[in-house]
């Protein structure tokens, strides 16, 4: 447990500062802080966008702790989500088969595919180049994302709508709802099951051990035969790959289209809840779930006008601050050994 005490003093100080501006903001500042944390339990239709959110947040985690996982870091997801939700809406506006299971799972694969040659390419820099993949990702992500708002707004807008985004895709696409009338579906369910899958990848399997092995100690796993281009390359694909699925589900079992910045955040949030989960795959499930409470409290508070901004950021903050630093758990100054007694130094 004393892995995860940062984790758990990272979210406490979210939570503590959250709670001081409710307190000093609200005009009843106690209903208020009550209201906050307990919405999201409300209703259906707050507890299944806020679980519709975690399965969202988790996928997109699942890839952030995999770049993690394999010495690598990937910091592009935003862009890469926005690409996978470009190309799903597009690509499922209208049906092109008798059938809708080909053209769903085509689509499924090309979204993934396209938001892993992203991964790939930052990880086919820094082999070749020596390029930190951490700018890398960053950089096209930044550099892809005014792109695809120009095609939005522009070439493929619904100019049949007031919305800044794409045509609706077809119903036949639409994941099903799992807790109506909230959004929740079935992507919610494919996170969990992929949470599993990869933590079993990496604790069972030997390309899993692989990976790690070359991400953390190249030297090593040189010497030892494993290929030391494979975690950069193959870690940072399914990295992004992971994420692409993130804007596929966003298409298919929520907004039905995809509109302008709506990766907004998701890429930030899932690297925060990978770093809570402290390279713990199957942390992520927990770790997911109260990010997306919280989230889903700071939406809630603000559309409902008790709030004049979101106080996720906050959280998100300490998160990145404490954990990073290792504030808690890292020592400064290593500890000088004691003299043996009747030794003179």
């Amino acid at each position: 447990m004393k892995r995860f005490l940062t984790s758990v003093v990272a979210f406490a100080v979210g939570l503590a500062v959250i709670s001081i501006l409710i307190l000093c903001t609200a005009q009843n500042p106690l209903s208020t802080l009550a209201s906050f944390f307990l919405k999201p339990f409300y209703s259906q239709w707050y507890f299944g966008n806020m679980l519709n959110k975690m399965g969202l947040l988790l996928c997109a985690s699942i890839g952030a702790i995999f770049a993690l996982k394999t010495g690598n870091f990937n910091l592009g997801g935003e862009g890469q989500i926005y690409i996978a939700g470009l190309l799903t809406a597009v690509l499922l506006k209208s049906s092109r088969f008798s059938f809708s299971l080909p053209q769903f799972v085509l689509v499924f694969f090309i979204a993934g595919l396209a938001a892993g040659v992203f991964g790939m390419f930052c990880g086919l820099l820094k082999i070749r180049f020596g390029i930190s993949e951490l700018l890398s990702s960053f950089l096209l992500s930044a550099a892809s994302l005014p792109i695809i708002d120009y095609l939005i707004i522009g070439p493929v807008r619904d100019t049949s709508g007031n919305l800044l985004a794409t045509a609706p895709i077809e119903k036949e696409f639409f994941l099903t709802q799992l807790l109506p009338p909230s959004y929740l579906n079935g992507s919610f369910v494919f996170s969990i099951v992929l949470c599993i899958a990869v933590a079993i990848f990496f604790s069972r399997t030997s390309a899993g051990y692989r990976l790690q092995t070359g991400g953390k100690a190249p030297e090593f796993a040189f010497f030892s035969g494993f290929s030391v281009y494979a975690p950069s390359l193959w870690g940072m694909f399914a990295s992004a790959f992971f994420h692409g699925l993130v804007g596929f589900f966003a298409v298919t079992g929520t907004w039905h289209l995809c509109h302008l910045g709506f990766s907004a955040g998701i890429g930030w949030a899932a690297l925060a809840i990978a770093l809570i989960a402290r390279l713990n795959v199957y942390a992520l499930i927990p770790a997911s779930f109260l990010y997306a409470w919280v989230e889903s409290a700071s939406d809630t508070a603000v559309m409902s006008g008790t709030m004049q901004f979101n106080t996720a950021i906050f959280l998100q903050a300490s998160i990145f601050l404490l954990i990073s630093a290792e504030f808690f758990t890292r020592k400064k100054f290593p500890r000088e050994p004691k003299p043996e007694s009747g030794v003179r130094i």
